[in-house]
């Protein structure tokens, strides 16, 4: 039970415990991880993560919206998956004109990182 709503185990977690792209221990846990298990780019990720990816690669920079509705993915599932490329640094969001968009990790991101970006 939470707030008068009977809900599932996952559905509970979720509200308690959302996805945190901007979670430093998150992207240092995530970075090591996958240099000890000797991935790169890609390595590791699911299809759907991959799919992701590959369309702001080819796309971007996009909007949250345009993700959402490319892969047909609810808000959860899109910050579930974002949440683990931004932790990987291979995307990222940024405003432009009051707007969240997204965009393929670069050399031009390093270090131009805002609180604002989160």
């Amino acid at each position: 039970m939470h707030r008068g709503q009977i809900l599932c185990e996952d559905c509970y977690l979720e509200y308690l415990e959302p996805p945190r792209t901007c979670d430093v221990a998150a992207v240092h846990g995530a970075k090591m991880s996958r240099k000890l298990a000797g991935q790169d780019g890609t390595d590791g990720l699911t299809e759907t993560q991959k799919n992701i990816y590959n369309y702001i690669k080819d796309e971007g920079p996009v909007t949250v919206e345009q993700i959402m509705s490319k892969f047909n993915l609810s808000k959860i599932q899109y910050e579930r998956n974002f949440a683990v490329l931004r932790h990987c640094e291979l995307a990222h969001g940024f405003r432009k004109n009051g707007k969240v968009m997204i965009k393929i990790w670069g050399k031009d991101t390093l270090g131009s990182m805002h609180l604002t970006d989160c």
